[in-house]
């Protein structure tokens, strides 16, 4: 079983479309040094550079931008290039597809591009990926409006107002992992952003409430202050 293609020598390896630098790494047992570039719909994947790339993470990308020379670093006997192409927007392992179905074609997909600003291309990624989640119902437009934000609300555990509101932000700000000021500023916006090329990750399912917490948390002061009580009606007598 193979996901991808080898191509032996060793040659610079480029860029084939613009896209987001969205993984780097290194895998002694596995692609040695390992790029990721996300172009939308798709992410390509390449292994086995002869040293790490000069590219940094989240850097945008254009056609023929030089990733770096093929080696034989990882799980390789001869220095090649293994090339993938997975399913994106998360670009997970196993989610490949024939990259003979790519090559020579021409770029079909806009990248967002992080700026920072929440923009209409911003709200358009947004709309698609809660779309996507079944959360949003609207158009996807790029305007928001009272679906968009019920949808944002469901997705990060909001209350339900169809307002972008300080609850609102606060929550989506917990959500992806900044400060909650309920500011959304470059920060916030930056990381969102971030989240819309990683994959926009789906509502979060309730944990069980488990036995032990409701003893502690209801029966256990329930059953204190009927003790209090009862012994209180005792001393009275």
């Amino acid at each position: 079983m193979h996901h991808g293609v080898d191509v032996a020598g060793t040659f610079p390896v480029t860029v084939p479309a613009k896209g987001v630098v969205t993984h780097i790494g290194y895998s002694a047992r596995g692609g040695g040094n390992t790029v990721l570039i996300s172009h939308g719909s798709i992410v390509t994947v390449y292994y086995h550079g002869y040293l790490a790339t000069t590219l940094m993470l989240g850097q945008h990308v254009e056609v023929g931008d030089y990733i770096y020379t093929s080696g034989s670093t990882g799980a390789s006997t001869g220095n090649h290039l293994h090339f993938e192409v997975r399913v994106g927007p998360a670009g997970n392992w196993g989610d490949t597809l024939n990259p003979e179905d790519y090559l020579g074609q021409g770029e079909t997909d806009t990248v967002l591009k992080i700026t920072g600003k929440l923009d209409k291309a911003t709200w358009t990624a947004l709309q698609t990926a809660l779309k996507g989640h079944g959360l949003y119902t609207g158009t996807i437009d790029g305007i928001p409006g009272r679906l968009t934000y019920t949808a944002l609300q469901r997705w990060s555990d909001a209350p339900e107002t169809g307002k972008l509101d300080v609850a609102t932000r606060k929550a989506v700000q917990r959500r992806i992992g900044v400060d909650d000021d309920g500011v959304w500023g470059s920060v916030t916006i930056t990381e969102l952003q971030g989240e819309l090329h990683r994959g926009l990750a789906g509502i979060r399912k309730p944990e069980p409430v488990k036995v032990e917490t409701v003893i502690e948390r209801i029966i256990k002061p329930i059953s204190a202050k009927l003790a209090a009580f009862f012994k209180m009606r005792k001393d009275l007598r």
